[in-house]
């Protein structure tokens, strides 16, 4: 292509030249359309293109959820039915409120203990507060397994309490910092409220 470039310095000289550039060609034929298409599917990753990419991430989405649900029905199912046989053999449940909340209790007192801990070696104070509150905590959880094993036998205690306090344990990790900032909530709610004063006619 012939590009016309002109002009002027400051002498005022003109200057008009003509100046070749070379440039590609476009070209406007279909099957050259088709090859660049090929080409650039085969150097997609899988011969994918942007969208059946997104509609892939899309499905594979939708299948980890499904097989979440499922695990999760799947573990609801066996312990309805572990609870319900130990129940009727030896009248006594493993996956109950007060073993949660005895859970729930063991980790928060040990928690408690291992920040405490944590926090005087920091600053070289003395451990032993924290240390004594990890050891509560687990006293608490030893407890609750050794009630399991007396109501039972050692096979089923031993192996309900582990698979109980694994469940509860992960259970009291989500439920305990959502009772803390409801309880933090409540006890704004009663500072902020103002008072009714009952006038008797």
């Amino acid at each position: 292509m012939e590009l016309n470039v002109a002009f002027s310095c400051p002498c005022g000289a003109f200057f008009d030249q003509n100046i070749d550039v070379d440039t590609p060609e476009l070209s406007t034929d279909p099957a050259s359309f088709e090859e660049q298409e090929i080409k650039w599917r085969k150097s997609a990753p899988h011969g994918r293109t942007p969208g059946s990419t997104f509609t892939y991430g899309v499905q594979m989405l939708v299948i980890k959820l499904i097989l979440v649900a499922a695990v999760l029905a799947a573990l609801f199912v066996g312990i309805a039915k572990f609870n319900n046989h130990c129940a009727s053999k030896f009248s006594h449940a493993f996956f109950t409120k007060r073993a949660f909340y005895m859970t729930a209790a063991a980790i928060g007192v040990y928690a408690v203990g291992e920040m405490w801990k944590h926090s005087s070696q920091q600053s070289h104070g003395d451990p032993l507060n924290g240390i004594v509150l990890m050891v509560v905590g687990g006293l608490i959880a030893a407890w609750l397994v050794f009630d399991n094993v007396k109501q039972t036998n050692m096979l089923y205690g031993i192996g309900g309490s582990v698979v109980s306090l694994g469940l509860f344990s992960v259970l009291a990790w989500i439920w305990l910092p959502l009772m803390a900032i409801g309880l933090v909530c409540y006890f704004l709610t009663l500072m902020s409220a103002k008072p009714v004063y009952v006038v008797n006619r």
